[in-house]
């Protein structure tokens, strides 16, 4: 008999949470909802004490390498292969590099695949990269270990909704913090609006339409450390469906430790395919 009356109270409690003008209702899923977009998330990205920094690196551009390429620092090539790496390019960077391995329709129309290795939220204002850092460590990368594609794209939607809403405060400015040649941090305010304002996705799309031959790849990978099982997996299968034509570039924060992993297998993948030995 208790059972039976701690069964009546159970039913009657889940019956009072449905929440009847929600829709669409579905049976057996009561209060079923849907997120309006795939990046809404909770909480803030650009949080408490949390600084937008300019995504350079004071003493990373080596300037012994050639070519030197505009805006992306550290670029090289595997010899007389198709495999490239590059530290965090502008986006004018982007351009010279996809134009210098002739990945336009008005170039040698080849396609590139640019597979970028940044597991840290990226957005780039007025044509530069920016990335979070904690306003005590503005040198320190944040870390955010074991993030997927997904994940990283969901939290650069969410960060540029952040600047826009922090920028409608302040006159369309948001304050940003530059590394000087030095090593000394400068506070500015940065102009942004919707058009100045992109993620890492946004800006190969529109690279896309203005006739840029380049697919882009996302595989996040914590900075100084080694891939995952599964991101050499995904690496992997990237490359392999690629033509063997294709000119594989990769870039990291620094383009140095995770984009020498890189090159290093699309190249084990190259031979492997052609049946060359190094």
């Amino acid at each position: 008999m208790e059972e039976s009356v701690l069964a009546k109270k159970m039913i009657h409690h889940l019956r009072a949470c449905q929440n009847k003008s929600i829709s669409p209702q579905i049976e057996g899923a009561p209060n079923y909802r849907q997120a309006d977009s795939l990046h809404v998330m909770e909480e803030s990205v650009l949080g408490k004490k949390m600084i937008l920094k300019n995504d350079h690196f004071r003493g990373c551009p080596n300037k012994l390498i050639s070519p030197q390429i505009e805006g992306a620092p550290n670029y090289r090539q595997a010899d007389s292969l198709r495999v490239h790496r590059v530290a965090v390019p502008t986006i004018a960077g982007i351009q010279n590099v996809l134009k210098h391995v002739g990945a336009h329709k008005d170039g040698k129309q080849v396609q590139a695949l640019w597979i970028s290795l940044r597991e840290e939220p990226v957005v780039y204002i007025n044509g530069r990269p920016f990335v979070l850092r904690h306003v005590e460590k503005p040198l320190t990368n944040l870390e955010y270990t074991g993030l997927n594609r997904v994940r990283v794209e969901q939290m650069e939607a969410r960060l540029k909704d952040d600047i826009l809403m922090e920028a409608s405060r302040y006159g369309n400015k948001i304050p940003v913090t530059d590394e000087l040649p030095d090593g000394q941090m400068v506070e500015r305010w940065e102009p942004v609006s919707t058009d100045s304002l992109k993620t890492l996705l946004e800006v190969y799309k529109e690279l896309e339409a203005e006739g840029y031959l380049v697919d882009y790849e996302r595989v996040p990978v914590t900075d100084e450390k080694s891939p995952k099982e599964s991101d050499f997996d995904t690496l992997i299968r990237k490359i392999s469906q690629a033509a063997i034509n294709t000119e594989i570039i990769f870039n990291c924060p620094t383009g140095r430790a995770l984009t020498t992993t890189g090159m290093v297998i699309a190249t084990l993948v190259y031979f492997k395919r052609t049946g060359a030995s190094g």
